[in-house]
């Protein structure tokens, strides 16, 4: 597919697209129960740069005590996102003291290939960064803070399965630059069922694993289970 024929396609499409999803996830691991989710993102297309801004917030409380609250928000910026090469920078805000984080600022610089699209059926993609985290743990002792980089390598599909159905798998494999033994491997995978043209059912299955924590009172894997209604704008 040309690009010229992407440029011509978005210029028909809105600049501005919105989502909204709200719904239930259960957590086990680090947080063992079950939460409220809601999410949104907001994204600006055209031919040279793609704008997405989102945020996720998960909450739950047993017998009026709370056991989970976390909040995620990240800002990305994808430059000539429809080419087989596209550049990227995006940076994320996560705190969520039950994983052990006061907060958690990361900020990845890289480039997206293109393996494999067909037009409104397939896209699968290859990413390489470089990512610079602070983090701010919270422990019972005490907190600290420290500063990695991490490389970040991330395989993504995008295959429709039918009419209605979309099968989304993305996993990131970020390992510390001066200890490989010390990593990251975030996966998920979400299946997207079409309702109408505007709403969306989504379930995904969600995976974290950190081969170092601060202290022993953290797990280092994290399983989610979401069902989300989702609805464009």
């Amino acid at each position: 597919m040309s690009t010229l024929f992407i440029i011509n396609s978005l210029e028909a499409q809105k600049k501005w697209n919105y989502e909204f999803e709200i719904g239930g996830s259960y957590n086990s691991g680090n947080v063992n129960n079950t939460n409220l989710k809601n999410s949104g993102n907001a994204t600006r297309n055209d031919s040279l740069l793609t704008f997405t801004a989102n945020y996720k917030l998960l909450y739950s409380k047993e017998d009026s005590v709370e056991t989970n609250k976390g909040l995620n928000g990240e800002i990305k910026f994808d430059f000539f996102q429809y080419d087989r090469f596209s550049p990227f920078f995006s940076t994320e805000y996560i705190t969520n003291k039950y994983k052990g984080y006061d907060f958690k600022l990361s900020s990845l610089i890289g480039s997206k290939m293109r393996i494999y699209q067909k037009k409104d059926t397939s896209d699968y993609s290859i990413s390489l960064a470089l990512t610079y985290d602070y983090v701010n743990y919270t422990t019972e002792e005490d907190k600290l803070k420290m500063e990695y980089y991490r490389l970040s390598l991330r395989p993504k599909i995008k295959q429709k399965l039918g009419n209605v159905v979309t099968l989304v798998h993305y996993t990131f494999y970020q390992p510390l630059l001066k200890d490989w033994n010390d990593y990251i491997i975030q996966s998920t995978t979400k299946i997207e069922n079409k309702i109408s043209q505007k709403m969306y059912l989504d379930i995904s299955f969600e995976y974290e694993y950190r081969s170092e924590l601060p202290n022993d009172n953290y797990k280092k894997k994290d399983m989610t289970t979401e069902i989300s209604l989702r609805i464009k704008i």
